[in-house]
């Protein structure tokens, strides 16, 4: 069961990678999304922005602690068991959507019980972000913050000063004085005003989601096509940027595969001549055509069970079964319909050792989304796939894919 997505000039991505080249628990994430203020300006999309995005990083590997429409005290509280999750790990993330404001040059998030009657309270009544990324820095070799967190003056429906004799309150946000290891995303520029967009998500959302999991991209080029999008999407209103002090590259999905070893006969193998080498080709045929390609919707985690071992290697990486039944299913709720096809001619056997075998072949997709405008998702992809021969039948033990032209 390959399920790649794959964008027009991108490689394909599956759902899994999450877990390559991480653990599961060595990267937390903390989603916030604070939509309904109670005095500041009422926002659409932050729920949804922090519903998707968790969704998202949860699907790449991450162990996610998701809240929305926060007061203040259960903020701190979130807070506090983000803090406590991040104890080991390898990569820490913060991603906020909702009202923030900047007080002398000091960043905030608002709480939706926040009251805007001047900047010298509201100092009182929200929460540094400085104080989230501390925590982050200590715990953490890689901390990467997003911040889609001006989406407008949250002072403007209150009718509250923006400004006191001791302190100035502004719309947008400043720049930090970040720690080594750390990597902070501004949905736009700073002291601007980001949009909270017209559909279900905002275009700086809209554009995370879109690129995240692209195999092999770092965080700067990932910044680069959500900048793009952005700039597109809001006819140049909006120009998310970036400033960081990491000292090691990260990517949300380790890329750099090696290429499938070269083959000494030509790629297309019948399965006759496959049948010579393993002795069991047409359970191998039947393993893929019939059940990797014919996934039922409803039945993935059942189909995962099946078909994988306990702890099946995805990209190189141990997971549990049921997180890989878990990512699959997330990945095809995507989705109305499918079709996956086997390329005829493609498939490949070879034995290695007694009980064991390596399938290649070219699978063909078409996937059509469910959410209403996006386009379909379509191409071709060369799957590999490492069996284990068991009482039960063959078993996939690994799974890798790539791009095909």
């Amino acid at each position: 069961m390959c399920f790649p997505m794959v964008r027009p000039g991108f490689a394909i991505v599956l759902l899994l990678i999450a877990a390559f080249g991480a653990r599961a628990e060595g990267r937390v994430a903390l989603v916030i999304g604070n939509g309904a203020y109670q005095e500041a300006t009422s926002l659409a999309n932050p729920v949804n922005d922090a519903a998707d995005v968790a969704a998202r990083l949860r699907g790449l590997g991450f162990k996610v602690i998701e809240a929305h429409d926060l007061e203040k005290r259960a903020l701190e509280r979130r807070i506090g068991e983000f803090a406590d999750a991040l104890a080991g790990a390898d990569a820490g993330l913060f991603y906020y959507a909702g009202h923030g404001v900047q007080v002398d040059g000091r960043n905030y998030i608002l709480p939706v019980d926040a009251r805007l009657d001047g900047a010298v309270k509201l100092q009182l009544e929200s929460v540094p972000i400085d104080q989230v990324l501390d925590i982050m820095e200590q715990q953490t070799r890689t901390s990467l913050v997003f911040l889609d967190a001006c989406r407008n003056n949250p002072f403007a429906r209150s009718g509250a000063k923006g400004s006191d004799r001791a302190a100035r309150a502004l719309s947008g946000l400043a720049p930090f004085d970040a720690a080594r290891g750390s990597f902070i995303a501004f949905s736009t520029a700073p002291g601007a005003v980001a949009l909270d967009g017209s559909g279900r998500n905002s275009p700086f959302a809209a554009a995370l989601i879109a690129h995240i999991d692209l195999p092999g991209q770092s965080i700067n080029d990932l910044m680069i096509a959500v900048r793009r999008d952005v700039v597109a999407a809001t006819g140049g209103q909006q120009r998310p940027w970036e400033q960081g002090s990491l000292v090691e590259r990260f990517e949300f999905v380790p890329g750099g595969m090696p290429p499938p070893a070269a083959e000494t006969k030509p790629p297309a193998v019948e399965v006759a001549a496959a049948e010579r080498s393993v002795g069991d080709a047409g359970a191998i045929e039947d393993l893929v055509q019939n059940r990797y390609l014919a996934p039922v919707a409803g039945d993935i985690a059942k189909m995962v069970e099946r078909l994988y071992v306990p702890a099946p290697m995805i990209f190189g990486t141990r997971i549990e079964r049921d997180a890989a039944a878990a990512a699959k299913a997330g990945w095809f709720s995507q989705w109305t319909s499918w079709t996956l096809e086997l390329e005829r001619g493609s498939l490949a056997v070879a034995a290695r050792g007694e009980s064991r075998a390596e399938v290649r072949f070219l699978m063909r997709y078409d996937y059509r989304p469910r959410a209403a405008g996006a386009a379909p998702v379509a191409g071709r992809a060369r799957v590999t796939l490492g069996l284990i021969r068991t009482e039960d039948g063959w078993r996939i033990d690994s799974e890798t894919s790539e791009a095909a032209p």
